[in-house]
Protein backbone atom coordinates (compact mmCIF):
# COMPACT_ATOMS: atom_id res chain seq x y z
CA UNK A 1 0.00 0.00 0.00
CA UNK A 2 1.61 3.19 -1.11
CA UNK A 3 1.79 6.00 1.73
CA UNK A 4 1.32 9.59 1.39
CA UNK A 5 4.18 11.85 1.16
CA UNK A 6 3.14 15.61 0.38
CA UNK A 7 -0.22 17.10 0.24
CA UNK A 8 -0.44 20.06 -2.58
CA UNK A 9 -3.66 21.95 -1.21
CA UNK A 10 -5.65 23.85 -4.68
CA UNK A 11 -8.17 26.86 -4.17
CA UNK A 12 -10.34 28.86 -6.52
CA UNK A 13 -12.87 25.34 -7.36
CA UNK A 14 -15.21 25.56 -4.15
CA UNK A 15 -14.83 27.45 -1.50
CA UNK A 16 -16.44 25.44 0.91
CA UNK A 17 -14.40 22.48 0.78
CA UNK A 18 -10.98 23.40 -1.66
CA UNK A 19 -9.75 19.95 -3.06
CA UNK A 20 -6.14 18.71 -2.77
CA UNK A 21 -3.53 16.94 -4.84
CA UNK A 22 -2.17 14.00 -2.89
CA UNK A 23 1.54 12.73 -3.99
CA UNK A 24 1.92 8.97 -3.08
CA UNK A 25 5.01 7.25 -2.43
CA UNK A 26 4.55 4.76 -5.39
CA UNK A 27 4.54 8.13 -7.65
CA UNK A 28 1.22 8.41 -8.08
CA UNK A 29 -1.20 11.52 -7.44
CA UNK A 30 -4.88 11.80 -5.96
CA UNK A 31 -7.03 14.16 -6.52
CA UNK A 32 -9.17 14.59 -3.55
CA UNK A 33 -12.71 16.84 -3.11
CA UNK A 34 -14.58 17.40 -0.38
CA UNK A 35 -17.57 17.82 -2.18
CA UNK A 36 -17.70 16.34 -6.11
CA UNK A 37 -19.85 17.62 -7.85
CA UNK A 38 -19.11 21.04 -5.67
CA UNK A 39 -21.29 22.94 -2.83
CA UNK A 40 -23.13 24.99 -4.72
CA UNK A 41 -24.23 22.69 -7.66
CA UNK A 42 -27.61 21.38 -7.20
CA UNK A 43 -27.80 18.64 -10.32
CA UNK A 44 -25.47 16.45 -8.72
CA UNK A 45 -25.26 14.46 -12.04
CA UNK A 46 -23.65 17.59 -13.55
CA UNK A 47 -20.00 16.74 -13.42
CA UNK A 48 -20.32 13.18 -14.84
CA UNK A 49 -17.84 13.28 -17.20
CA UNK A 50 -15.11 15.14 -14.88
CA UNK A 51 -13.11 12.25 -15.70
CA UNK A 52 -12.58 12.55 -18.55
CA UNK A 53 -12.15 16.31 -18.61
CA UNK A 54 -9.37 15.82 -16.67
CA UNK A 55 -7.77 13.46 -18.64
CA UNK A 56 -8.18 15.67 -21.32
CA UNK A 57 -6.92 18.73 -20.04
CA UNK A 58 -3.60 16.60 -17.87
CA UNK A 59 -2.84 14.17 -20.81
CA UNK A 60 -2.57 10.95 -18.78
CA UNK A 61 -5.61 8.68 -18.07
CA UNK A 62 -7.49 9.40 -15.01
CA UNK A 63 -9.86 6.16 -12.58
CA UNK A 64 -12.46 7.92 -11.27
CA UNK A 65 -11.71 5.96 -7.86
CA UNK A 66 -14.86 7.48 -5.27
CA UNK A 67 -17.34 10.11 -5.63
CA UNK A 68 -14.35 12.65 -4.58
CA UNK A 69 -11.38 11.07 -5.57
CA UNK A 70 -9.44 10.73 -8.79
CA UNK A 71 -6.25 8.65 -9.09
CA UNK A 72 -3.40 9.31 -11.68
CA UNK A 73 -1.32 6.09 -11.40
CA UNK A 74 1.53 7.45 -13.61
CA UNK A 75 1.82 10.98 -13.71
CA UNK A 76 3.91 12.92 -16.56
CA UNK A 77 6.56 15.48 -15.64
CA UNK A 78 4.41 18.25 -16.36
CA UNK A 79 0.42 16.31 -14.90
CA UNK A 80 0.83 18.48 -11.08
CA UNK A 81 1.58 21.87 -12.93
CA UNK A 82 -1.15 21.40 -15.53
CA UNK A 83 -3.92 19.97 -12.70
CA UNK A 84 -3.27 22.37 -10.75
CA UNK A 85 -4.25 24.74 -13.79
CA UNK A 86 -6.93 22.97 -14.80
CA UNK A 87 -8.41 22.59 -10.62
CA UNK A 88 -8.06 26.27 -9.72
CA UNK A 89 -9.19 28.30 -13.43
CA UNK A 90 -12.15 25.90 -13.99
CA UNK A 91 -15.30 27.36 -15.03
CA UNK A 92 -18.62 26.78 -13.25
CA UNK A 93 -20.75 28.38 -15.80
CA UNK A 94 -22.30 25.41 -17.79
CA UNK A 95 -19.62 25.09 -20.20
CA UNK A 96 -19.06 21.67 -19.33
CA UNK A 97 -22.80 20.48 -20.04
CA UNK A 98 -21.56 20.29 -23.64
CA UNK A 99 -17.99 18.47 -24.27
CA UNK A 100 -15.69 21.21 -26.64
CA UNK A 101 -15.84 18.70 -29.69
CA UNK A 102 -19.81 19.47 -29.75
CA UNK A 103 -19.37 23.03 -29.71
CA UNK A 104 -16.69 23.04 -32.78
Amino acid sequence: MSELVNTIELSGFDPDGEPEIRMMSDGSAELWFNFMPPSFVEDPDAYGDFDRQLEAAIGVPVIWEDREVFLIAEPASDTIARLTDFIQNFRHDGKWLTPPAATQ
